[in-house]
């Protein structure tokens, strides 16, 4: 890979000299593989967000304040080398800081500012403090205060291994350093500390790379041993600095005062960068494709399809406007397998079947193009059947749609996508989704303290009752029941959007998250039901001790083809909704008692606490937790009242150990023998066993006593990597 450019945003061929733009554009491209880009037309109507009324930027397609103005953009010198920062930041333009009219004053559809608020003496672009009851949202990473002066750190991956500049998304590495986080070191240059060791200690969480460094003489290696691949830069890298809103595609970001990490947990998408993030910091990389056991592919589709696509008109992967996205995204990744086969040999050496692709959207499984379908997927939709459709809510996202253009897609879509089943247990795993522990702060496993489980059965969230496609229609069912039969009165079941209010009440004294944290955490069971696809329902069940209610025929769970799910939830058919009250009540106290004691030995494995930083915040609730607990049980003592007891699942434990990391690393440590011999031989995992996976696959029963099967279920292989 040495002496290959990596070009960011704005650029592109062998040397980065090629200009690449990408406009603020007001409609989209008709004919021609060029982006559209004419002077805006205030009047037309268009549905692209991007559209720009003051200087476009166009390396990254995004809207500042005009030069002109005393808190405008104003751009590198043209002749500046690429990732020339600009001579004056300027102040960013979003699509909610455009005016409302336009010059002549006439009013246009597409902004929702006064001119005045924006270029009036007091506005936006023009006085130092913006005078405006509803100020322009700085939402634009690298951005912070009321007037989007302030400069905070940007987010890369990896933090640029504390040996770069982060560039919103792409590293510019300090010299004798390279590589998509600067891992690499060019020879002669000696490894030393990053930047979070000196000048930048808020890095220091989440900015390193062991692989950089010389191993100690004798040193063993942890296995398997894997690669991340060098991309072109437009496949991730450059999507993150076309974002327009530092919430999307990434799981942190970096919050004033002082550059702290903020955990993005509200991006369902996480799994993406986070995961991308952990392998780049893990001891199991090697920088040396010669000697890895798995090759990772790190694609952002989601960052692509939202959001991305139709925010400008670009970038542009073969899906023009018309074409739902998911298949821009498809086309996206046979980009990447056939660059990977014409730049490198590792594809063909074993057929695929080493190398790694992670599918995070929420039909994502199911829309793998045929040509990566050797490789191993890791995805969060464990979707089993044949010959399957799209049951997507949302027309943008359905794969099976027959979508073709004469030009950009004359091929439709016949043949990318295959005869295959979203998910194959005999070679892919779903894996749990990447949360921080704000997402359960008042568990009793992170130490809070004990609350009485009171709720029978719970769920809160969308149920989108007028989109019946979505979640299979069985959130909508659900709810419907509950309501019907008066399932909150008579068994203390609740499922909907909202909750009783008796329940506000037991709860009114946290706030946001924490809220329905403290409700899964008085819950004895909780429904795992599908979104429009996958949801993270499960997780939210299993970090807070509740015992999930899995009612998703066919869909495998996270881990659910090495663990040993009967040991720790039920499962209900979706033909049995109506019995949910029956079953649950017919679950003994001592049968609640040991699903709670499975729960126990395997929530750890949903969590990722292996990744530094979510190990760091992970820490800290348990000593917030444990310092609560022993002022409560001082005051109590001299009050002589009996000391609150902490729940019998906490214990003291290594949270870097049997995380979800550790989990996937054992199991692709077993996977390894699955995944050699030459190209085109038939795999050796076809027969189900070994990997961890259980023989037969998964182990559901069709009834609604349970989840179980005529199978003895397999356990999970306690991770220890062998060491090489």
């Amino acid at each position: 890979m040495a002496g290959w450019c990596r070009c960011p945003a704005g650029w592109s061929g062998d040397d980065c000299s090629t200009r690449l733009k990408r406009p603020c554009s007001w409609d989209y491209r008709q004919g021609g593989f060029e982006p559209f880009n004419k002077p805006v037309d205030w009047s037309a109507d268009s549905h692209s967000t991007g559209r720009c009324s003051q200087y476009c930027d166009e390396d990254v397609g995004l809207c500042f304040c005009g030069p002109d103005t005393p808190f405008g953009r104003i751009p590198p010198n043209p002749l500046d080398p690429p990732g020339t920062p600009p001579i004056r930041r300027g102040r960013p333009m979003a699509q909610h800081c455009q005016p409302s009219k336009d010059p002549s004053g006439k009013p246009i559809h597409w902004g929702t500012k006064d001119p005045e608020e924006i270029t009036g003496p007091q506005g936006y672009c023009m006085a130092q403090s913006p005078a405006s009851n509803d100020p322009c949202p700085c939402i634009m990473d690298g951005y912070w205060g009321p007037g989007c002066d302030e400069v905070r750190e940007t987010y890369c991956p990896n933090q640029c291994n504390g040996h770069g500049e982060c560039m919103t998304g792409f590293c510019k590495c300090h010299r004798g350093w390279w590589g998509h986080d600067c891992a690499y070191r060019t020879p002669g240059t000696p490894w030393t500390p990053g930047m979070g060791e000196g000048e930048r200690p808020w890095l220091r969480d989440v900015a390193l790379a062991p692989a950089s460094k010389d191993p100690e003489p004798g040193a063993t290696r942890k296995r398997p041993l894997i690669y991340v691949y060098e991309l072109p830069p437009m496949y991730n890298n450059v999507l993150l600095q076309y974002r327009p809103d530092h919430g999307c595609c990434v799981h942190r970001f970096f919050k004033l005062p002082d550059n702290q990490t903020y955990w993005n947990d509200p991006w369902v998408y996480a799994s993406e960068p986070a995961l991308h993030e952990a392998l780049l910091q893990s001891e199991h990389r090697t920088l040396d494709p010669e000697e890895a056991d798995f090759f990772y592919v790190p694609v952002y589709t989601t960052c692509y399809i939202w959001p991305l696509h139709e925010y400008n008109d670009g970038p542009f992967f073969h899906a023009s406007n018309d074409i739902p996205r998911v298949h821009g995204a498809i086309n996206m990744l046979i980009e990447v397998h056939s660059w990977i086969r014409s730049h490198l040999p590792y594809w063909d050496r074993h057929g695929g079947r080493d190398h790694i692709v992670l599918q995070p959207h929420d039909e994502g499984s199911c829309w793998l193009p045929a040509v990566l379908r050797p490789a191993i997927l890791l995805a969060h939709w464990g979707r089993t059947d044949a010959h399957h459709v799209s049951g997507t809510g949302y027309s943008p996202d359905n794969y099976t749609f027959p979508a073709s253009h004469p030009l950009y897609m004359p091929e439709g879509i016949e043949g990318k996508l295959g005869d295959f089943p979203c998910y194959d247990p005999a070679k892919d795993l779903v894996i749990p989704a990447f949360t921080s522990a704000n997402k359960y702060p008042q568990s009793p496993l992170l130490g809070a303290p004990a609350r009485q489980r009171n709720i029978l059965g719970f769920f809160k969230g969308r149920t989108q009752q007028l989109n019946a496609p979505y979640s299979r229609g069985i959130r909508q069912t659900l709810e419907n029941l509950c309501n019907r039969h008066d399932w909150w009165g008579k068994h203390k079941i609740t499922i909907g959007e909202k909750v009783p209010e008796e329940l506000k009440a037991q709860v009114d004294s946290f706030r946001g998250e924490e809220q329905y944290s403290a409700l899964l955490a008085s819950s004895t069971f909780c429904f795992a039901l599908p979104g429009d696809g996958w949801s993270a329902r499960l997780e939210d069940a299993v970090l807070h001790g509740c015992i999930p209610v899995i009612i998703q025929d066919g869909v495998h769970m996270a881990f659910e083809d090495i663990l040993d799910y009967p040991a720790f939830s039920l499962c209900i058919a979706q033909a049995d909704m109506e019995k949910v009250p029956e079953v649950l009540q017919a679950v003994s106290p001592e049968r609640v008692l040991e699903l709670q004691q499975g729960l126990a030995k395997v929530w750890r494995r949903f969590t990722y606490t292996g990744l530094k930083g979510y190990h760091t915040a992970h820490a800290g609730f348990r000593v917030r937790h444990r310092d609560a607990r022993a002022a409560a049980g001082n005051s109590s003592q001299e009050a002589g009242v009996p000391r609150t007891p902490v729940s019998p699942l906490v214990e003291d434990y290594d949270a870097t150990q049997q995380d979800g990391l550790e989990t996937l690393y054992s199991w692709l440590y077993s996977r390894i023998p699955h995944t050699r011999g030459p190209a085109g031989a038939a795999d050796g995992s076809s027969s189900g066993g070994g990997g961890g996976v259980k023989q037969g696959g998964s182990n559901r029963s069709s009834s609604s006593k349970g989840r179980g099967g005529t199978k003895a279920p397999r356990k999970a292989k306690e991770p220890a990597s062998a060491e090489q």
